[in-house]
């Protein structure tokens, strides 16, 4: 389920220790020669323009402008700022180095016939790894590169009058959040179906809570479980999706191409995990995430510029670092929707900005597995409380990175995404209504790393500072 990167993180490592933790401790002698410099960088240039060429570029991470053997993410980003020690600027480089590899492999895969082999690349990576680490001026040149670029569009913004479509901007977010505010209980219907993942014993949950809280942390902070660890977590915080099912629409599935290579659901409920990081405080969390699709939002009238094909809801669990819920929330695939339910260690602070006020209907204190209350058609979360009692369907658990390799229906793979993290299939006629709010596209469905969450302000799903924005400790000024 969890996949790991043993070739790609020993590649980094290895070219890293090659020339020691500073950028000044090793002999010259060490220096990979000049030539090889060159030639990787025009290797990988060569291999880029491939890719693009092919539009399977792969962005669940980002290249970094001049860095072609190193990629980044917004946690990652967060790091780029910072006085690290050796060690963690080590660690830190050792991260993009694997994001690299992982976006490489599977751009490599949906190639088919690449201009390099992954062992090429492999060793490419390692004798820029080594050049950069003898550069002082280059890395400090890597820190200020090391962006991800926000998922929001100026010149749209400009030439919408942005101010003065946040006025109405503004009085729409506030209605949405007052009129499909969820409820802290469930109501289901009689025709509401529920999906759940395979459940975990409290002893196991309660042993792999123990493992968590007491595994080693890297040099950045970032907690290191045992995998098993990990898919104990998963499976023990797995909500119970209740869906009121009134059409196919409503009805979970798995993501796949068709012989046409074009996006469908197969009527298969499965459920994509995933896990990430957040910084709060002086902390590095773990994040459990869950993904489920439906064919499609269902018109809810004569017009409707929100419904259209596909439909994905995400749920996520922030972890403490003592393994115990601290938050949850949830969002639509496309970015909209953004629901925070801070556990009872959080307060909610008082944010003084001009940027959309966050979702936040109310606190949530947990036990056990909780239950969803998915409406019908527009897949709004309705309600969040215990799991409720009856016959479940069981969920096949899938690896989120399976959707960025998909079979395309012709002896290949191809992400379910565009190279612009897009679905394309998925696209709303809101687009035409809301553009001058500057999210491109809003309502398509979009790859982790590229959910916008809010119109008015700047604001992402994965945002690295984006729980200690709005919440703070309990007790604590």
């Amino acid at each position: 389920m969890l996949r790991c990167l043993p070739v790609a993180v020993l590649v980094a490592v290895c070219g890293l220790l090659l020339v020691g933790c500073g950028v000044h401790d090793a002999k010259p002698s060490s220096l990979p020669p000049a030539a090889s410099v060159s030639a990787c960088r025009g290797q990988l240039d060569t291999l880029d323009r491939q890719v693009d060429r092919a539009g399977v570029r792969d962005v669940d991470s980002v290249a970094i402008p001049g860095f072609p053997f190193l990629r980044i993410n917004r946690l990652l980003a967060s790091f780029s700022t910072e006085s690290l020690a050796p060690a963690a600027r080590q660690q830190w480089l050792q991260a993009l180095a694997a994001r690299e590899a992982e976006g490489r492999r599977v751009e490599l895969a949906a190639l088919g016939a690449p201009a390099m082999t992954l062992a090429e690349i492999e060793a490419c990576r390692a004798t820029l790894l080594a050049d950069l680490a003898q550069d002082s001026n280059a890395f400090e040149r890597l820190r200020a590169a090391a962006r991800v670029p926000d998922d929001y569009s100026l010149p749209a913004r400009v030439l919408g009058l942005y101010s003065v479509a946040t006025f109405f901007a503004r009085q729409g977010v506030a209605t949405l959040q007052t009129r499909e505010a969820p409820r802290p209980t469930l109501h289901l219907a009689p025709t509401a179906r529920l999906y759940a993942s395979p459940p975990v014993a409290a002893t196991a949950l309660a042993e792999a809570t123990a493992d968590f809280a007491s595994a080693p942390r890297d040099a950045l902070g970032i907690a290191q479980p045992s995998p098993a660890t990990l898919q104990t977590l998963l499976a023990a915080h797995a909500p119970v999706w209740a869906v009121d099912t009134l059409s196919d629409a409503d009805r979970m599935g798995r993501m796949a191409h068709d012989a046409d290579a074009r996006a469908v659901l197969e009527p298969a409920p499965s459920v994509y995990v995933w896990i990430s990081q957040t910084r709060f405080e002086q902390q590095v969390l773990t994040q459990l995430n869950y993904l489920v699709w439906f064919a499609a939002r269902a018109p809810q009238g004569a017009f409707d510029p929100l419904a259209g094909a596909f439909d994905g809801l995400v749920w996520r669990v922030t972890l403490d670092a003592d393994g115990q819920p601290l938050l949850w929330d949830s969002v639509h695939a496309c970015g909209c929707y953004h629901l925070w339910f801070p556990g009872p260690r959080l307060r909610q602070r008082a944010v003084a900005d001009d940027t959309e006020t966050p979702w936040v209907p109310f606190t949530l204190a947990l036990t056990g597995r909780p239950g969803l209350q998915i409406d019908a058609g527009t897949h709004y979360l309705k309600g969040v409380g215990p799991a409720p009692a009856g016959p479940v369907e069981t969920l096949t658990v899938l690896d989120y990175d399976d959707l960025r390799q998909l079979p395309d229906g012709r002896g290949g793979v191809r992400s379910l995404f565009a190279a612009n993290g897009l679905l394309a299939a998925s696209v709303r006629p809101e687009r035409w209504l809301l553009w001058p709010l500057g999210v491109p596209s809003p309502g398509t469905m979009r790859q982790r790393g590229h959910q916008a969450t809010a119109f008015i302000g700047r604001r992402h799903f994965d945002d690295a500072r984006g729980i200690e924005r709005y919440f703070g400790r309990n007790g604590r000024d």
